[in-house]
């Protein structure tokens, strides 16, 4: 093996991996949690950053192979990518929590996108409502 090519290669794919969404995904605590209906009132500040929403099911669309969708009430898209059968497993009408970089937080137009759902277990403490 030529090391000299080797070591270079690696040290590329991992800032490569590091700098991607993906690895945002993988590790770490959300940077704030929020209800589906607060999301696009207070979710701006986190944009770019790894959230987790509360919220219901309204429509799970699995039309293209390569990407799945989960929409919740409020506007709020979740793109699961291939992850098609956790899409799958959410049914309409039924609370999830998903988390996902927050990328578009508008009301009505919210994008969490790569996304995957929580465990229902874990801790949620979604920011508290502007009064």
């Amino acid at each position: 093996m030529k090391t000299p090519f080797l070591l270079p290669l690696m040290a590329f794919l991992f800032a490569g991996w590091c700098c991607s969404t993906g690895g945002k995904m993988d590790y770490g605590q959300p940077a704030a949690q929020f209800l589906q209906a607060d999301l696009a009132s207070q979710g701006k500040a986190f944009l770019g950053g790894k959230i987790t929403v509360k919220g219901t099911v309204t429509k799970v669309d699995l039309g293209d192979p390569k990407s799945a969708w989960v929409h919740l009430e409020g506007g709020v898209r979740c793109s699961f990518g291939k992850f098609i059968a956790m899409a799958e497993s959410c049914e309409i009408g039924e609370t999830v929590f998903v988390d996902g970089i927050l990328q578009r937080c508008e009301a009505g137009d919210a994008l969490l996108d790569p996304a995957i759902l929580r465990d229902p277990a874990a801790p949620f403490t979604p920011a508290a409502r502007k009064k």
